[in-house]
This record gives C-alpha cells, structure tokens and sequence, in this order.
C-alpha cells in the first residue's frame, strides 16, 4: 500500500513539472515602442503591438495621450488600445493653393449688331377630344359613394336591428 500511495505520489510530482515546463513557453521580449516615419503626404501611421500603452507611444511621438485620442476619434480620457491596430499620430499636410498663371486682361473690339430675324412657327393641326359618354353611376355607388352615406346606412340597419331585437324579444311573448 505505502508502494502505490508513493508511486501516485511520483507521477503527479512528474505531471506537474511537465505541464510547468510546457507552460513556460518562451514569448518575445517587449523591445519597446518603435517610432514610425512619415508618409509622402506627412500623415504618420503606428501599428499598435503587443506591450505598447497608449503613454508609451504619446511619450515616443511627444505627443499626450488625449491628443492621440482626440485624432482617432476616441474619448480624450481614455487609455485603451489593442494590439494590431493602427494609430494615427499625425494627419497629412495641407496643401496651400498656388497661383501658376497671372491673369492678362482682355480688350474687345466693338462689333456691329446685325439683326437676324426669327423664323415664325409653322401652325400644325391638333387632334381635338372626341366626346365619350360615360355610363350612369351604379346603385351600390350611390349609396356608398361617401363615408357619410356609409355611416348613414350602418346607423339605419342598426336602429332596425334594435326595433326588431325588442318587438320580438320583450314586447311579443308567446301565450
């Protein structure tokens, strides 16, 4: 029994410097933030990588961390960012507009009007309508041609249903 209890004792010390020597995988070491140089137009990018703050990177571009916030359009106190993004530090310049050529001024000479009549409009001739009879309105568009005749109907059938419901069922009584 002292045999079975020491080689369970054996195995989980061996299952425990295993598993702790798989987990002490080697990761790289953090060498900083690297300072990205400027595009053609000016506008500086930094891709965000694992173990950067957002004060390390304001401090590498002198920069404050609201700034750098305030041009990615995140909230001025905020200090997140996440690895394998991109960080605008810096937007492109503007260009100033330039003038290539001075204007040179123009002189018109004058000339004579000449007059040139209009031509008048040929008259053409015009199909005119031809008069179509229209058929007399039916008898269930007369009585329901408008919500008030609508209404008018719904009361009347209703007021009959009434008259009905109380001669033959409380006035009539069978002897």
């Amino acid at each position: 029994m002292k045999r079975l209890i020491a080689l369970v004792i054996t195995l989980f010390i061996c299952l425990v410097s295993l598993s702790e020597g798989l987990a002490q995988v080697s990761t790289p070491e953090y060498q900083g933030v690297i300072v990205s140089t400027p595009q053609a137009d000016g506008a500086i990018y930094h891709p965000v990588v694992y173990g950067d703050s957002l004060w390390a990177i304001a401090e590498a571009y002198g920069l404050t961390p609201s700034e750098i916030n305030i041009l990615n359009g995140n909230a001025p106190d905020s200090a997140e960012v996440y690895a394998n993004t991109i960080l605008l530090i810096r937007k492109a310049f503007t260009p100033t507009p330039t003038i290539d050529a001075t204007p040179t001024p123009v002189s018109h000479t004058q000339q004579p009007t000449v007059f040139q009549p209009s031509r008048t409009a040929i008259p053409t001739q015009t199909a005119y309508p031809t008069p179509t009879a229209t058929p007399p309105p039916s008898t269930s568009q007369i009585l329901f041609g408008n919500s008030r005749n609508v209404g008018l109907f719904l009361i009347s059938s209703s007021l009959i249903g009434i008259v009905l419901v109380v001669v033959f069922g409380f006035l009539r009584k069978p002897r």
